[in-house]
């Protein structure tokens, strides 16, 4: 499977711009600036995410799921938050190590938490389907 270029683009503009919000009007070229240099950071990831035979699109939706949880105001033009975040996201959906010990416990967590994350949201999806 191909990257998904444009969508790419547009997922990195949109928590560019969540990090930019402002009372005031933020200039459009500082939001773009934002994005390329997030755009940039994702393909850095694409060749391993590719190598462990995984969907290249992954990396697109590390960047919605950035946008929408952890893009917030205080960030600003900060980049260094995105970096990390995208990486460790991408551990997680591409580990690269074979796991033990307490690495495994740890993985248990993260399955219980996604667990919960997706029964809240099928439960907020059908109330919102009932309204």
């Amino acid at each position: 499977m191909n990257l998904n270029h444009a969508e790419l683009h547009a997922a990195c503009y949109e928590a560019a711009q969540r990090t930019m919000m402002d009372a005031r009007p933020v200039d459009v070229q500082r939001i773009q600036k934002l994005a390329d240099t997030f755009y940039a950071f994702c393909l850095e990831h694409i060749s391993r995410v590719k190598a462990l035979g995984r969907d290249p699109n992954i990396v697109v939706r590390a960047v919605k799921y950035l946008a929408a949880t952890h893009a917030i105001q205080p960030m600003h033009d900060s980049t260094e938050w995105f970096f990390f975040m995208l990486r460790a996201l991408l551990e997680l959906a591409c580990p690269e190590k074979v796991t033990q010990g307490h690495s495994l416990e740890f993985l248990s967590d993260i399955e219980e938490g996604l667990a919960l994350a997706r029964l809240q949201g099928h439960v907020v999806r059908t109330l919102s389907d009932l309204g």
